[in-house]
Formats: C-alpha cells, structure tokens, sequence
C-alpha cells in the first residue's frame, strides 16, 4: 500500500501541472472558435478584453508566485538557523504544499470556467479542428519545456535533496507562468495550426468543386446569396418558393463561410437535387471570392450593402468591393439580381454587364416592384408586378425588410420559370426565421418578438417599425449593436433616438455597452425612470419579470455573442 501511495504521488507531482494546464485550455479555446479561428479578430477580442482575459492567469500565478517566494525566504532563514533540519520529508512538505495550492486555485477557475462555458449561448463543440488545436497547445507547451529542462536540470544533484526540490517547485511555477500566458499561447498555437488547417481547408474545398463539377451534379442550378443583412432570411424565402417547381438544397442555417459551403456540398448535396442555394458571408476582402471559386455560382443576389462588420472591413466602400466578388465571379452568362432601393447595390447595377435584374418597394422603375403593401402584426401583404404578371402575396413574416426580401425572391423565381400561382403558394408557405422577427407565445398573456439573432442599423430601425405596429405597451430588451468599427457609439446612439420614438420601457443589457443608446433616449426626451440598465441578460430577464404585466409586448433586439459580453 505505501508503495502504491508513493507511486501515485509521483505520478500528481510529474502528471499533475501538465493535466491542469490542458484543463485551462478549453475557456481560451472557447474564445477562438467563437472568432472562427481568425488569429486577426482572436487578438482583437484578446486586446478589447484584456484585463478579463489575464485576469484569471494572473491570480493563480499571483497565489502559487507568492508562495514559492515565501518558501525561498523561509528555507534561507531556516537554513541558516538549523540546516540540519532540511530532509527530504521538509522538502517534500513544501512542495506538496505549493502543489496543493496551485492545483486548488486552477481547478475553481477550471470548474467556474466550465459553468460559463455550459450556460454561454454558442457553446464549445469540439470538432476536428478544436480538437486539433488543442494539440497544438500541448505541442507548443512542450516545446517550452523541452527549452527550459536542459537549463534546470543542470542545477540538480540526485544526492542533495533541497536541489530536487527546489527545481520541482521553480518548475510548477513554470507552468503557472504558462497558464498566465495561456492567451497568448493559444494565439500561437493557432499560429502555428494554420499551415496544417490551410492545407486540410484546401482539400474540402477541391473536393467540393470535384463533386460539383462532376457529371452528377452538373445539372444543378447554382445560386450565390450575400448581403450585409438578411441574407439568412432571403435563403430561406427562395428555397420555399423555388421549392413548388424545384429540388432545392440551401446551406443550413447560417452557414455562410468557405468551409461551411464545401462541408455542405460534401456532406448534404446529392444528385436529385436541382437547385443549389449557397449563403456566402464575408469578414474580409476575399471571402465570397473564395467561396465563389468552388460553388461556381450562375445566378447572384446580393440583398444589401450597409454598416456591417465594419469593424474588419473598415468602410461601406469596402463592404461593397467585397460583396461584388459574387457578381465577378459569375460565368459571361450569368444573372444578376439587386434591390434598387439600396444606393451601393444601384451603382452595382448600373455598373454592372451581366444580365440583370432590379426589384424595388419605392417606385416601378424596376423589373419587380410592390404596390398596396398592408404591414400589421400578423405580417404583410402586397402585390408584387412582375413580367408575368401581378402576383398577390400574404405572408406571416414581419416588416418592410421581409417584403424586399421576398421581391428579390420572386425575381429570381420569374427567371428560373415559376408560374403565378406556384409563386404565390410558395410565399403564402413562408414560415417566420428563428430569431429574425419571431412571435413567440409566452404563454402568460405578453406578445414576445424575437429578432436576437443580430443586429445592425438597418435591422433595429425595421424592429422597431415591427414593434410599432403592435397595439399594447412596448418593451424593448437589447444590448445595441456591435461590429459597426468607429461607427459603433453613433449607431448606437441613433438606436436609442429611434427607440424613444415606439418603446414605452427599456431594458438595456451592458453597464458600458449602453452608455450611448442611453444618450440617444434621452435627445428623444425619453424618461429615465423608464430606462433600465443591467449588466447581462439574465439580470434583463428578471428585471422584465419585474415589469411586465399582461398585454405588454417585448422586442428582443440582438442577443451579444459570448464573445461580446462585458
């Protein structure tokens, strides 16, 4: 038994620091794939954060340094007091001891980390690719102490104990030193994962211009959907109607990135399909170029050009240089589709060669436009004037936005053969998108809208036109908007004068976060007794219990990625 106890002691003091230091990886690890493994917008998010993403590192290197300091202050006094008390058993003790502290002051933070990482609202899946990197992090944590061993080693004598000891316990500060650095580390290890993940991101990519260039697949009609806004939602409306005439395949959910497209392809795309829809997003210039490359899109629609993700692009300039990569992408008889409405997406158009096609709410110059457009709570109608005909449409989605989107739809459905009456269907099938303007039956006498998927300024001020018709008082939960770069504060801003104008109470999420939507309700003239500022959503919620009585409807507006979160 004794022998037993003495092997599995050695095994916590070998083992012990590398096991915890792994444990520690996940909440930064968590971080990088909420950053789509970016190393640019991880190091963003790392220096906007700073103080909460050392923090924890520098605590526990503060408690394990601090003890180690006192150890070496003690041993020097003792040792000149009666050095004949130094045995291995004192060493031994001390060392346990640092062990005992080091392990405790991680594993809360381990435990903590793992209870936000369960309730945050994208969660860490490990897929191949975190797994990989993962291994990464332990590749990179070798290599340091490959490096600093040769070093420490040499100090050791087997035949004095204190030497032993002494470096076993410079050595667990070592690895509370490396947990510290834990962020800059897992930037590293992305670092050095990238070659590995290019080369494995190019093989999914070829496979996926293979399949779709093989005999099998050509008959598919591909389409390319981007946008700075509804892209998602224009997804979904043009698989349901394009669905009364055609085997339709769209990319799931908001799967919009390179990878996302060419995992789909391979995974989901199957030969009976007819037609391809393929949502491609973009953060940087490139983006749809390289999803454009493999999916090989022949008809395009780009929804909107707006203040989107501006903190990576910079302006709306080079938002739109990026969102017109689908339309030079195109083959010399493809077909383009634009909302005449938005001014970058006109200068698209009257720039552009390929055939095209415009849809518009505002006049009839237009190839499809709207006329008698009836906007309530229970959705719209209009009709739609195409060059088939006037085709009625009712449907159930909310807002002004949603009929431009379904406009841009039925353009593309004239063009591909639809009849009237199969677009008409089609539209009347359109089911609300979750998380864009979604009624949500609380169940205790309240209308709840869901519109938290994300928001920008376009987005907001249609919520709140949404909000506005509905009779009752108005409550709006929301922590404003992100990713607008230097635009933010001003947006945000203007969000809160707009609010002023529909909402009747406000619960603002993120004590910093909301300082300028504050601002913007109080130019409104909106009371402040009437304003509600919280620190997280949660807190929202209980405030909103506090407040909310029958009759009442409540607009969630932007839900912050955990990423986000103050």
């Amino acid at each position: 038994m004794i022998e037993f106890f003495q092997i599995l002691t050695s095994n916590i003091m070998m083992y012990g620091p590398w096991i915890i230091y792994m444990f520690c990886v996940p909440r930064l690890l968590h971080m990088m794939q909420l950053e789509g493994y970016k190393f640019r917008d991880y190091v963003r998010w790392m220096g906007k954060n700073i103080g909460k993403v050392f923090k924890p590192g520098l605590i526990q290197l503060a408690f394990v340094g601090g003890y180690s300091i006192f150890l070496v202050i003690l041993n020097s006094i003792l040792l000149k007091a009666a050095p004949q008390a130094f045995v291995y058993e004192v060493f031994f003790a001390e060392y346990i001891s640092l062990l005992a502290i080091f392990a405790a002051v991680n594993i809360k933070q381990i435990v903590k980390d793992k209870k936000e990482r369960k309730n945050a609202k994208k969660k860490l899946v490990y897929t191949s690719r975190a797994k990989r990197l993962m291994f990464w992090n332990l590749v990179l944590i070798v290599l340091v102490y490959a490096s600093y061993m040769p070093m420490g080693m040499g100090s050791v004598d087997p035949n004095v104990p204190g030497s032993i000891f002494l470096y076993l316990i410079v050595l667990l500060d070592f690895f509370s030193l490396m947990i510290a650095f834990l962020p800059l580390n897992m930037a590293i290890a992305n670092f050095l994962a990238y070659p590995t993940e290019a080369a494995l991101q190019d093989g999914y990519k070829n496979k996926a211009r293979r399949r779709l260039k093989s005999k099998k697949f050509r008959h598919i009609i591909r389409i390319g959907v981007t946008g700075s806004y509804g892209k998602t939602s224009t997804k979904h409306i043009l698989k349901t109607i394009l669905s009364e005439k055609f085997n339709v395949y769209a990319t799931p959910e908001s799967y919009n990135t390179a990878m996302g497209n060419a995992m789909s392809i391979q995974k989901d795309l199957q030969p009976e399909h007819e037609v391809f829809i393929s949502e491609m997003g973009a953060r940087y210039k490139g983006d749809i170029r390289e999803i454009c490359d493999f999916v090989m899109p022949q008809y395009a629609l780009i929804t909107s050009i707006g203040p989107q993700h501006l903190e990576t692009f910079g302006t709306v300039e080079k938002v739109a240089k990026t969102k017109a990569e689908l339309l030079n992408m195109l083959p010399t008889d493809g077909v383009v589709f634009l909302p005449r409405d938005n001014e970058w997406c006109q200068q698209l158009y009257n720039a552009e060669t390929h055939e095209k096609y415009c849809y518009t709410l505002k006049n009839s110059n237009a190839d499809v436009y709207a006329r008698n457009i009836i906007l309530d709570d229970k959705g719209c109608s209009f009709t739609a004037h195409t060059s088939i005909g006037e085709i009625k449409c009712v449907t159930k989605l909310l807002g002004e936005h949603n009929v431009i989107n379904i406009l841009g739809c039925i353009a593309i459905a004239v063009k591909l053969g639809l009849t009237k009456e199969e677009i008409e269907s089609g539209v009347s099938k359109i089911e609300p998108i979750p998380h864009r303007l979604q009624i949500l039956d609380s169940g205790n006498g309240t209308i709840v809208i869901d519109d938290a998927f994300n928001s920008n300024p376009v987005g907001a001020k249609m919520a709140l036109d949404v909000l506005s018709k509905f009779k009752g008082r108005k409550i709006i939960i929301t922590p404003g908007m992100v990713e607008l770069g230097v635009q933010e504060e001003k947006e945000n801003r203007q969000f809160g004068r707009n609010m002023a104008r529909v909402v009747d109470i406000a619960i603002l999420v993120g004590m910093k976060r909301s300082k300028p939507i504050v601002e913007g309700l109080r130019a409104g003239g909106f009371d402040d007794m009437n304003v509600h500022v919280v620190a997280s959503l949660d807190d929202a919620t209980k405030k909103l219990a506090e407040l909310t009585k029958k009759g009442d409807i409540i607009l969630f507006e932007n839900d912050l990625p955990d990423n986000y979160n103050e």
